[in-house]
């Protein structure tokens, strides 16, 4: 008898140990993965999780946000809840949110790890995560509006990040070579391996702004100072409708995010083109526009802003105004040295409007949130690293409208009078700041 107590209890006790911390193996790295509530989903430390796979990170007090080449994973952060309810429901969740405990921010395992398709196993002792090596699929030269552009595609997406003379191509295995090039300001590229992928020099790029741009599968450099504008001509507004096409964004019932943004925007344009302002949106019908096309509205705009609507159930109900953070550390090359020329005397008016200082997109949220506080509104201000405001050289913010999941943010994302109330604040803002609100 005494054997099947025993047995039983042994029985009783794997799951449970199955529950706690476990070895996670990321890359070379092992790190701790842990169990919060003991439901099954695996959490792990966020920061070094990114480290060790080799994806840009960026956190606040409420998001991380995840970056590998050109897709970006954005978390909602919120305190582990003290009821084993709450916390269930969030960690089984189809998107899970990242857990604060304590100092330390939690991101769930599994469901990062697939969204950078990166391989996940696990086993009742350990759990490992490892992102494939990717191969380099093909190399292409360009001369384009005056600048040497170098396409490298790859099998998956990758980060770039510089390195004295040269870039890291981080996770990329290629092998040694030189590719000669007749470039405006290139001569040659070279690739050497190393310890953390590819190591690739520009040669003839010294001195020259680089900027770099991520698109599914390649990683593009930009060498030479982009093309002045025209002093004289007005200003360019352009609207980002955010998602389209098979990508329908945040969704509540018969509410999709992609729609109420395209919505607002046509109306915001039409608004700002009675106005006499030249406006530009990056989609004006359902289509799924590429990451590409997107970036470069955002490089010819005076002002840019992105339209979005919130999906997270533990995101906070009401607007939302972010602009781009880290400018001096992770802007392109050629808009964070502008901006620093903008404070010293004797440039030229083309420079400051090529690129505005940090403190006129401060200005473009502040007519932002003034605008909305006349409807009796009280935008939530923050920061983040999303690609699009990066390459934007205006003034740039990301307009997120509400929370669909906030029963109150819902029914006035689906009221078309209020839908109108936040075009009028879109054109009232922009309008605003382009007089002289800078």
């Amino acid at each position: 008898m005494k054997r099947w107590w025993w047995l039983l209890a042994f029985l009783m006790l794997v799951p449970a140990l199955a529950q706690t911390e476990k070895p996670l193996l990321v890359g070379g790295t092992v790190l701790t993965a842990e169990y919060p509530g003991g439901f099954g989903v695996s959490y792990v430390e966020a920061r070094p999780f990114a480290q060790a796979l080799g994806l840009m990170y960026w956190a606040s007090d409420g998001e991380v946000i995840l970056g590998l080449g050109s897709r970006r994973l954005r978390f909602v952060v919120t305190p582990v809840p003290r009821s084993k309810t709450a916390l269930k429901k969030l960690v089984v969740s189809e998107s899970p949110p990242a857990l604060r405990r304590g100092e330390r921010v939690l991101l769930p395992v599994r469901y990062t790890a697939r969204a950078f398709g990166a391989l996940y196993s696990g086993s009742e002792t350990s759990l490992k995560v490892l992102l494939p090596d990717a191969e380099m699929q093909g190399f292409e030269h360009r001369v384009i509006g005056g600048r040497d552009v170098v396409v490298l595609r790859t099998s998956r997406d990758v980060n770039a990040l510089r390195d004295g003379a040269g870039w890291w191509l981080l996770g990329l295995r290629a092998g040694e070579s030189v590719r000669d090039v007749p470039g405006l300001y290139l001569s040659r590229v070279r690739f050497a391996p190393g310890e953390y992928g590819t190591r690739v020099y520009l040669d003839g790029s010294e001195g020259w702004p680089v900027d770099v741009a991520y698109f599914p599968g390649e990683v593009r450099f930009y060498v030479g100072p982009p093309a002045e504008r025209r002093a004289e001509d007005p200003p360019l507004v352009v609207i980002d409708p955010g998602h389209g096409g098979t990508d329908v964004g945040a969704r509540y019932g018969n509410l999709f995010e992609k729609d109420l943004t395209l919505k607002v925007a046509r109306e915001a344009a039409a608004r700002l083109r009675r106005m006499g302002y030249r406006v530009e949106l990056t989609r004006d019908r359902d289509e799924q526009v590429s990451v590409y096309a997107r970036t470069q509205w955002a490089a010819r705009a005076d002002v840019f802003v992105s339209l979005h609507v919130a999906g997270s159930e533990v995101v906070s109900p009401g607007p939302a105004l972010y602009t781009y953070a880290n400018v001096g550390a992770d802007a392109p090359v050629f808009v964070a040295h502008a901006r620093k020329l903008l404070a010293r005397p004797g440039y030229p008016e083309v420079l400051a409007r090529y690129a505005r200082p940090a403190r006129s997109v401060s200005a473009l949220a502040d007519r932002f949130e003034y605008e909305l506080g006349r409807l009796g509104l009280t935008p939530r201000r923050g920061e983040t690293p999303l690609y699009l405001l990066s390459y934007a050289p205006g003034a740039a913010v990301l307009f997120e409208m509400g929370a669909l999941r906030d029963a109150g943010d819902r029914a006035r994302l689906a009221d078309p009078a209020q839908q109108s109330a936040y075009a009028q604040v879109i054109a009232r803002a922009v309008d605003a700041y382009l007089r002289g609100g800078r």
